[in-house]
């Protein structure tokens, strides 16, 4: 969830490569990123324009969601 105010909440998700201490309380943690780094740096690598948006659109094809990752 990502807001810029009161009733303003919407649906944009942030990933990231180190903790992020000035977003606590802020936002909420949905996940950890625990194989496919490789597809993050080329996110990370990316080309933005002047707001910061990626020149080329990245789309994520396909997300696994464990439960419990450490479970195996």
């Amino acid at each position: 969830m990502a807001n810029s105010g009161p009733n303003t909440n919407g649906s944009q998700f942030f990933i990231t490569y180190a903790k992020q201490p000035h977003l606590n309380g802020l936002y909420t943690v949905l996940g950890k990123v625990i194989h496919g780094f490789e597809v993050l740096d080329i996110m990370e690598k990316t080309q933005t324009g002047a707001d910061d948006r990626p020149l080329a659109e990245i789309r994520l094809n396909r997300v696994t969601i464990h439960a419990n990752p450490l479970a195996g």
